[in-house]
């Protein structure tokens, strides 16, 4: 025992603190006499929060409540505490919230009297929320840490946006929800840039026309069919089921479309900048996404935002594969090929004239040369070339060159123009956003 004692060990400590532990009543009875009687709940919450986000804050205001060298002196109402009563009051008396009682706001109350007061009753609110990093002595224990809000964080359920049936052949009927509990799936949900786990997934049914309704489409039987379903991708939806059990709202969609477009991100590389930048951040047991499910976000958005602009909800037959999805919208959403925000556009910019070969042509990998002069040869990286059987790996193939408008000139034809170039499989930037599948 004595050699396991002084064995060094080794413990991290954690990196946010838990959400305040107090009884209810306790904070009602303080609210109620520090504060307006009118005073609102959501007054009351922007209070508590207030509190809860600003430690950093906290901890200067304790510092300087609790002087500990020559020449500091105590101050009960510093500067830090009274930027953050300012703010405040400025927050909530904007919509004519009041947040002290009326006798704290006499008629030849200054300003400068009213933020003193207002921040003495933050203080106050601080120490019984047991953010003081103070102890009874008045030395600083450590520095606050940032508050959890894990303990708090709403239950989020996945279910039918559509109050009732909507078929036209049906009255309106209210939904029923037709989920055995056993099989209610938990699944992941990522709002935005948050990762929330264990979420239940609703479905309704109208007893009526047996009409399905899920969080991101309806199915319903086709019309004299046997056992034949069709699915409408609602374009109201606000989730998206992107893997068997991970699901996504509308923002994170966005997100996704935005980048592949913006940035000519592959699915693969969003795919990195996701598990690296967020999911290592949030710790927990959800799982990384993968490569197929951000391409399915992207063509389960791109079939939304494209059928949208047409005003109208694509409808194809139940059980297709995501391939199949894509080709059949294409049939419906894709006008034969034209880029629609296209049609039409011709700029300096995403303009050019025809060249059967690009004007500069780098026989080395430039990542393997940074830094070296144009007229120095990086030894490894000489090889002898034979231009009659040699394809650059940058030269512009000609048949990959494509137009976006119907009437394609000829390629060899030097007179065309050129909008959309494709290099080793990568479409040049333009000022034209593609809708692409």
């Amino acid at each position: 025992m004595v050699a396991l004692i002084l064995l060094p060990m080794a413990a991290a400590l954690p990196v946010e603190t838990p959400f305040p532990d107090i009884p209810f009543d306790e904070f009602s009875q303080f609210i109620k006499r520090n504060f307006s009687s009118s005073i609102s709940l959501a007054s009351v919450l922007c209070l508590l929060f207030s509190m809860t986000e600003n430690p950093e804050l906290l901890t200067l205001h304790a510092r300087q409540q609790n002087p500990r060298v020559e020449g500091e002196n105590r101050v009960s109402a510093s500067g830090w505490i009274k930027c953050l009563s300012r703010s405040i009051q400025s927050k909530l008396c904007e919509d004519g919230s009041k947040l002290l009682k009326e006798s704290d706001e006499g008629p030849n109350t200054t300003e400068d009297q009213i933020v003193t007061t207002l921040s003495m009753r933050l203080d106050a609110l601080a120490k019984l929320l047991k953010l003081n990093p103070c102890s009874k002595s008045g030395k600083i224990k450590q520095k606050l840490k940032p508050v959890s809000y894990k303990a708090i964080e709403a239950v989020h359920v996945v279910c039918p946006d559509s109050f009732q049936c909507e078929t036209l052949s049906c009255k309106p009927r209210s939904l029923q929800q037709i989920t055995r509990l056993r099989d209610i799936p938990l699944v992941t949900l990522i709002k935005g840039f948050t990762i929330y786990e264990n979420c239940p997934v609703l479905t309704g049914q109208c007893p009526e026309c047996n009409a399905t309704y899920y969080a991101d489409h309806e199915r319903a039987p086709v019309e004299g069919g046997q056992q034949n379903y069709t699915k409408v991708y609602l374009n109201s939806a606000k989730y998206l089921k992107i893997g068997q059990n991970i699901w996504v709202d509308r923002l994170f969609s966005n997100a996704v479309l935005s980048g592949i477009y913006n940035f000519h991100a592959s699915a693969a590389a969003f795919t990195e900048f996701w598990n690296d930048a967020v999911w290592k951040m949030q710790p927990g047991n959800s799982p990384k996404l993968s490569r197929r499910q951000i391409w399915h976000t992207f063509v389960q958005e791109s079939i939304r935002s494209i059928a949208c602009s047409f005003g109208l909800n694509l409808e194809l037959y139940d059980g297709l594969n995501i391939d199949q999805v894509t080709q059949e919208a294409f049939k419906i959403l894709g006008e034969r090929g034209i880029i629609r925000f296209a049609e039409g556009h011709n700029c300096s910019e995403c303009t050019q004239k025809y060249k059967s070969r690009a004007d500069q042509i780098s026989l080395y990998d430039s990542a393997a040369i940074v830094g070296m002069d144009e007229d120095s040869l990086v030894p490894g990286l000489e090889v002898e070339i034979d231009e009659d059987s040699l394809v650059p790996r940058l030269e512009v193939d000609v048949s990959e060159v494509q137009e976006t408008q119907t009437s394609q000139p000829t390629p060899t034809d030097e007179n065309a123009d050129v909008r959309m170039v494709v290099i080793d499989g990568l479409v040049v930037g333009s000022s034209v956003c593609f809708q692409v599948f």
